[in-house]
């Protein structure tokens, strides 16, 4: 085990520590002030529907980062990563993105569930199986409007991070992986990330964007991936 692994494993717990202990919580009247570390995950919860933006900037920003470093790490077997500033920058502002299009999403789809535009029924103390299709219409169209635009966006940032330079449309789309993005990553939108967001969308508002930021990781790591084979 190298240095920089034991720093990984030190920063995860960190991490998880940070959520499950969160200091600061917000009042009925919008004050924020220091709650108690027993109510850490509430804590959390509160200040992340208070500051919906800032919270997902960072709990995106940094655990998509991490995966990026992850998948570096089994790769070259070094946890260094170029530019590792400007990719942390452009994961925060996905981490905006998905702030703003989970909400969205769950809204949208929320209102049109049982009329004549989506099947089902929503009432007023939904069961499991109302929320159940709620979560799966919700992650199903939300994956297949956002997700592939949003993870093409952020390979043509990649690009121009690498390349130190603005990339054209035409140079870009030439150089892609056609097997990655012409199967590879349609096959995970369907088989893991609308599985995987359905589970999301079971959880409450205040914690779909950390659920996301978890899956960021995963996500990190196969919008790094080059397939050389």
């Amino acid at each position: 085990m190298k240095k920089g692994d034991v720093g990984a494993i030190l920063f995860l717990v960190a991490f998880a520590c940070a959520v499950v202990f969160f200091p600061w919580t917000v009042t009925f009247t919008g004050k924020v002030e220091l709650g108690k570390l027993s109510q850490g995950f509430d804590n959390f919860g509160k200040f992340t529907a208070h500051f919906p933006y800032l919270m997902g900037f960072f709990k995106v920003g940094l655990l998509a980062t991490f995966g990026e470093m992850l998948k570096v790490r089994m790769k070259t077997g070094s946890w260094k990563v170029p530019s590792l500033i400007a990719r942390f920058i452009v994961w925060g502002i996905v981490g905006l993105l998905f702030t703003f299009v989970f909400a969205m999403f769950a809204k949208g789809v929320g209102a049109l569930i049982g009329t004549p535009f989506w099947f089902g029924r929503m009432t007023l103390k939904p069961n499991f199986w109302d929320n159940l299709l709620f979560a799966f219409s919700t992650s199903f169209w939300q994956n297949v409007i956002f997700a592939y635009p949003m993870m093409l966006g952020h390979e043509w940032c990649n690009e121009v991070i690498n390349r130190k330079r603005f990339v054209g449309g035409a140079e870009f789309l030439e150089k892609l992986n056609k097997p990655v993005w012409g199967s590879f990553i349609p096959k995970t939108i369907i088989f893991f990330w609308i599985p995987a967001h359905t589970v999301t969308f079971l959880l409450p508002p205040d914690y779909r964007v950390l659920m996301s930021a978890v899956l960021s990781l995963v996500l990190g790591a196969i919008l790094t991936f080059r397939s050389g084979k």
